[in-house]
Formats: C-alpha cells, sequence, structure tokens
C-alpha cells in the first residue's frame, strides 16, 4: 500500500490546482461575510499546490463564476475553494456548485455537504440518528443553556440562555455540558483508502472551570486555555465519527467539535486524556469546510505532530512520515492538499 500511495502521490505532479478566495471588496447584496479567509491561509494553500509539484492558478470568487459560465477558464483539475463564512449559508454553495456544472473536484466538499453541515438543526439531527450524544433540546427560557445559530461558524453568536423565543428560529438552543471542547479532525488517509481520525484536540482552560464557554471572543484570547491531543481513542468513537462523517458526505477533510462531560468541580486534563470515550462525547456541530493553517481553529498540526508520534494509535501518522520523507520541504497543508486529490482520485476509481 505504501507503493501505491508514493506512486498515486507522483501522479499528482503537473496538476492545476485553482485557489478560489473572496475578494474582500465584492459587494454582490447576497454575498456577505462575518469571517473571510486572509493572506495567511491563502498563501498557505498557494505553497501547498507547489509543494505538491502542481500548477496554481488563483482567482476571486466573482471571475471564477464569470470565466466558468463563458467558457474561459484553462483546464483545472482541482480546485480549493476558500469561500468560507458566509451569513446566508446559500452562498457558500456557490463555488461547489459550479464545480459540480463543470465536473472539477472541488476540496474540501461539494454543495451538499456544506449546507447539511453548517446547517446545525440539520448536523445535530443526523448526529442523534447516528449514536452520538447529542446535548438536550431547551424550551428557550430555560436556564444553563447555550444558543447557537444555525448557520455561523467561528463561534459566532454563541451565548449562554435564556434567550428570545424569536431567536429559536435562527437557531438552536441545547443544554450547556459542563467540562471542556476538543476537536476531532478527519481526513483521507491514502494508506487505508478511507476517512481516518487524527488524534482529537482538546481546548483546556487555565482556570479550570469546567461551565467555562470558548466562544468567538475566548479564541481570541490565546492565553485563557491550553491546546492538547489525546493520546488514544476508543475504537466505537472513531468508527461512529468516521461514519457519521461520511453520511454528509465528508470524502477530503473536516472536523467535528464536540464537548467533554465531566462531572468533577474541576478538570483533570492529565486523566482526560489518555482516552476519548464516547460515553463522555457531545456532539456539537460538523465543520466541512475547516480553516487549514498553523493556529487556526482547526489545530491541524497540533494534531499531525501528535499522530507521528502517536503512530501505533493513529494510522494517519504513518501516511504523514511516509509524505514528509518524500516532500523536499513538507507541509501540513501541504499533506491535506495531496490526500484531499487523492481522495477524489480513489473515488474516480471506485467508480468506473
Amino acid at each position: 500500500m505504501d507503493k501505491e500511495y508514493l506512486n498515486s502521490l507522483n501522479l499528482l505532479k503537473g496538476k492545476t490546482v485553482a485557489i478560489v478566495y473572496i475578494f474582500e471588496g465584492e459587494d454582490a447584496p447576497g454575498f456577505g461575510h462575518y469571517h473571510i479567509w486572509k493572506g495567511d491561509v491563502i498563501s498557505g494553500w498557494l505553497h501547498a499546490v507547489q509543494e505538491l509539484e502542481c500548477v496554481p492558478f488563483i482567482l476571486d470568487v466573482r471571475t471564477f463564476i464569470n470565466k466558468a459560465t463563458s467558457g474561459t477558464l484553462p483546464r483545472i483539475d482541482y480546485v480549493v475553494n476558500l469561500n468560507c463564512g458566509s451569513v446566508e449559508l446559500s452562498s457558500m454553495s456557490l463555488v461547489p456548485s459550479m464545480c459540480s456544472f463543470l465536473s472539477i473536484p472541488c476540496i474540501p466538499s461539494n454543495s451538499v455537504s456544506i449546507v447539511c453541515g453548517e446547517n446545525k438543526k440539520i448536523s445535530n439531527l443526523l448526529a442523534s440518528a447516528m449514536g452520538l450524544n447529542v446535548p438536550k433540546t431547551l424550551d428557550f427560557s430555560a436556564e444553563n443553556g447555550i444558543y447557537r445559530p444555525l448557520n455561523l461558524g467561528s463561534s459566532e453568536g454563541i451565548k449562554r440562555g435564556p434567550v428570545a423565543s424569536d431567536e429559536l428560529a435562527n437557531g438552536i438552543y441545547q443544554e450547556f455540558i459542563a467540562g471542556y471542547e476538543l476537536t476531532m479532525p478527519l481526513v483521507f488517509n491514502p494508506c487505508t483508502g478511507d476517512m481516518d481520525m487524527l488524534p482529537p484536540i482538546a481546548y483546556i482552560p487555565k482556570s479550570l472551570n469546567p461551565n467555562w464557554l470558548f466562544d468567538s471572543k475566548e479564541k481570541e484570547s490565546l492565553d485563557r486555555y491550553d491546546v492538547a491531543a489525546f493520546e488514544s481513542v476508543d475504537a466505537q468513537v472513531v468508527d461512529t465519527i468516521v461514519q457519521f462523517a461520511k453520511v454528509f458526505p465528508v470524502n477530503t477533510y473536516c472536523r467535528i467539535d464536540a464537548r467533554i462531560r465531566h462531572t468533577e468541580n474541576k478538570l483533570h486534563a492529565s486523566e482526560a486524556l489518555k482516552r476519548l470515550e464516547m460515553e463522555d462525547l457531545f456532539f456539537l456541530e460538523i465543520n466541512t469546510m475547516p480553516t487549514i493553517g498553523k493556529k487556526m481553529a482547526f489545530e491541524f498540526d497540533v494534531a499531525l505532530e501528535s499522530a507521528r508520534t502517536n503512530s501505533d494509535n493513529f494510522g494517519i501518522g504513518k501516511s504523514f512520515d511516509i509524505y514528509c520523507e518524500h516532500t523536499k520541504i513538507p507541509t501540513g497543508t501541504g499533506f491535506i492538499l495531496a490526500c484531499s486529490m487523492m481522495a477524489y482520485e480513489d473515488i474516480a476509481k471506485k467508480s468506473l
């Protein structure tokens, strides 16, 4: 399988990869954004394309749509979609919808994955149906609840309750789970030909307060929490989470956020991080368009490095090792791009 992996990696060379980003001056009336990926993220993907010895083609969303509809695009093998953070959820499916029309693989997700994943009512219903623990839905007047807008990300709009009754039309109101938050990164593993889980990353408040809320304000305060990787994950958790992601369907990479319940008055991170068990895990949301980059919400570099040092428990670490050994200047973003491209190649092979 390692030989096949290296062969697949070599076959990616020379492919044209379009990076479609949001022009900050875009003034389309239905294209408002609460968050835009800027130069650091865009340049990371550009370097990743060149890292794989592929050909980059960089253009903004409007130009991509205009050139696609007028038939003036050059030959494109893959599209990296950096249109994130739309206030209107339907607008987030603009790029992958056009990719579907042109039959171009869109990284990371297609329109169905984005719309279903970003809508928290849909994702919570699917999580419950797949056997994941989901926080109990509360009446708007109940205490000890958390309100989450239906389609905003980056923890925007999250707040403690109670809430106004009319807010329930645009969000969900659930029981607050005392404990701490974690994110479970998933990516296609070219060595196994299937989606795989990286070490889950926990966000531990330095105050050790189980009522700590990891909202958008706290995310900006890097000195208020620590980031740590789990040492191992129960097989039931891995299987359930991977199968859950496939339902959307996620074929390349994604992030699933959850809450870990603690019944004690303070968090014991040294014990809690040894093994992730299903009974402690409460689903919050799936992000089918997570940020890839250092010190970003995905924390992918932390997870990848942890997987490399703990490859006995996380097989994706071996794949990353092989990638690093055979790439001149390897990065996590480059590895994720390679895995995503190979995921689409794998789908194409299976469809023959």
